[in-house]
């Protein structure tokens, strides 16, 4: 008995992996075109793509010593060596930086479109399959490192047509700098660290209050999380507490940087902001925009990690989720791009075909089918092609207009695919 026949047995559904998903024509599309302004922004800062291998041996990932990574996706080549399913971008990048660049002259300016893969967990609500972009910058450890990143950031992300952006601007020196001027102990310290990563400010307060007591320093100390503003906060800071004085007059250097690079409008200074990667080392920043409610893009500095890989050197780079940037473009633009060029050719193809040949060489779209096709028209408003071109019997060509809903005639073909409307 065949599939197809009566009382066969049904076929279950193709599933997909938790987190995972198909990426159809049209979300295509727009995410290339995302890509692309993305790339021209990354390009034009100098910086040039690399590419990095999809499976690393774990080894190279736990140099990094992340506890948020042990549960990447693990698997073993046929020697026994354990792998893994890359779950980041920086750490792949810092080794190769660190290797195959160690001899390279000066600050190294890379960038990267790429898939990492983290399994999904019920405080992870995000794909366990994402597309990213991003740019590392290493060797360079000033603020105006900081700065480069940060513009660049903003620009890449006004490049694809997101409005509404906000970055927000933390420093885990400036944190560390806060609890040494206050004498927290270590042990204090790790269990405040781990309550501001998981966002607990109600357990950050409680513990920043047994820790520093009363007084004014206190109560900065309780503040500091929920500490958002400009200039004005660090003369607050390094005011009260004499021992971030120099944290702070480095992220106002860097502030100064991004006003001269026309960016600062887009940038706040929140001190809630920290990464719960320990590898990163200076300023982190998270950017936002309207209509998703997770950020986009996160980096920061860690000047620490290319030393695991033999080769020490500043760095400050950063990631944008591809699939959240094109939900919020998506949400800000709210309606459907329509039809786009492109001719679905109805009928007697191989009599055409160097005509069509032609057109494609000058960069028209032409879509054939058969003469007998039953809805060429439907097969344009599926795919998102503008024109249907359909012989007449008579040498002539009818042209419908899909977004218009018009029709033409013309005399010849070649007069349809080099000007259909």
């Amino acid at each position: 008995m065949s599939d197809g026949e009566a009382g066969a047995p049904a076929i279950p559904p193709a599933a997909l992996p938790a987190g995972s998903k198909d990426v159809l024509a049209v979300e295509a599309r727009e995410l290339r075109a995302v890509e692309g302004a993305l790339r021209g922004r990354f390009a034009a800062y100098g910086y040039r793509e690399v590419m990095t291998p999809v499976l690393e041996f774990a080894e190279v990932i736990d140099r990094a010593q992340e506890a948020g990574l042990r549960d990447a996706f693990r698997l073993f080549d046929d020697t026994g060596r354990v792998l893994v399913l890359r779950p980041d971008l920086t750490i792949p990048t810092a080794r190769l930086a660190a290797t195959r660049m160690a001899d390279h002259p000066g600050p190294v300016r890379v960038s990267y479109l790429a898939r990492v893969f983290r399994p999904p967990s019920p405080g992870r609500p995000r794909a366990s399959e994402q597309r990213q972009a991003g740019i590392e910058l290493i060797g360079e450890g000033g603020p105006g490192g900081d700065a480069e990143a940060l513009a660049l950031l903003v620009d890449s992300l006004r490049a694809s047509g997101l409005e509404g952006l906000r970055v927000g601007v933390g420093d885990v020196s400036l944190t560390a700098a806060v609890l040494d001027g206050l004498g927290v102990a270590p042990a204090m310290r790790e269990r405040m660290r781990a309550a501001l990563g998981a966002r607990n400010f109600v357990e950050w307060r409680r513990l920043a209050r047994a820790a520093a007591g009363e007084g004014s320093r206190a109560d900065l100390l309780v503040a500091l999380p929920t500490l958002r503003g400009g200039p004005e906060l660090l003369d607050r800071i390094s005011g009260e507490i004499p021992a971030a004085a120099a944290a702070c007059a480095r992220l106002g250097v860097m502030l100064d940087l991004l006003a001269g690079l026309g960016v600062a409008d887009a940038v706040v200074l929140d001190l809630g902001v920290l990464r719960e990667w320990r590898y990163y080392s200076g300023v982190v920043f998270e950017a936002y925009a309207p209509g998703v409610g997770a950020p986009i893009a996160m980096g920061g500095r860690y000047d620490d990690l290319a030393g695991r890989f033999g080769s020490p050197r500043p760095a400050v780079g950063f990631g944008i989720t591809l699939d959240l940037l094109h939900q919020a473009l998506l949400a800000a633009d709210g309606e459907d791009p329509g039809p786009r060029d492109g001719v679905v050719l109805v009928g007697g193809l191989d009599t055409m075909a160097p005509t069509a040949a032609a057109a494609r060489a000058a960069g028209m779209t032409v879509i054939a089918v058969a003469a007998d096709d039953p809805d060429p028209e439907a097969l344009a408003a599926a795919d998102g092609w503008r024109w249907v071109a359909r012989g007449t019997g008579d040498g002539g060509w009818d042209v419908l207009d899909c977004v218009t809903g018009e029709r033409s005639r013309h005399a010849r073909l070649d007069e349809v695919l080099r000007s259909p409307a």
